[in-house]
């Protein structure tokens, strides 16, 4: 009695045919072995400085020239634009500041001035009032650089000097961007 082999359903397998042997493919030499073979023996030639390009790595944190270069390129928008809407999301009011969404919610946990309201789910919403005070906070951090502490100390002391100040020099980034506007034009 012979027993053959059936599959799941029944019926009898076929054998699969031989698999045919791949061919090694060849290794191909721009030069003779033997000039290769030649080289090996030099030494090599020390590199240059110039021959030497850095490369940006996207790990670990920025330098502070990279960090503060886009600093006069917050793209908020102005009053009355501002004033459209009851509230605004964390995303939105992040991406206006050139700032991560991480950084803005470290931002509103460190200032008291800074109270956003949240929703049912925990979302914060900003109000025009809250991007108001985020202008100054930023202008404090990023334009006058200076620390969490330090920013807080000031803000405790000079909150309405901090209001005129960043008002001046609101109207005169406006008035210098509407100059080279008027000088490109020409």
């Amino acid at each position: 009695m012979s027993f053959a082999q059936l599959d799941l359903f029944g019926l009898p397998v076929e054998p699969k045919p031989a698999k045919k042997p791949i061919a090694k493919p060849e290794k191909v030499y721009a030069e003779p072995i033997e000039a290769l073979k030649s080289k090996r023996g030099r030494k090599p030639k020390p590199a240059s400085v110039n021959d030497v390009k850095k490369v940006k790595s996207k790990r670990g944190r920025k330098p502070f020239n990279e960090v503060y270069a886009d600093v006069d390129l917050i793209n908020v928008p102005d009053e009355a634009q501002l004033n459209q809407k009851l509230y605004y999301s964390i995303s939105e009011v992040a991406g206006w500041f050139n700032i991560t969404i991480s950084q803005l919610r470290f931002w509103t946990n460190e200032f008291t001035i800074l109270q956003p309201r949240k929703n049912r789910k925990g979302d914060r919403l900003y109000r025009p009032e809250d991007i108001k005070n985020l202008k100054t906070i930023y202008y404090l951090l990023r334009v006058r650089k200076l620390s969490i502490e330090g920013s807080k100390d000031y803000l405790k002391a000079n909150q309405h000097k901090i209001e005129t100040q960043f008002q001046l020099q609101e109207s005169l980034q406006k008035l210098k961007a509407f100059l080279l506007e008027l000088k490109a034009n020409l």
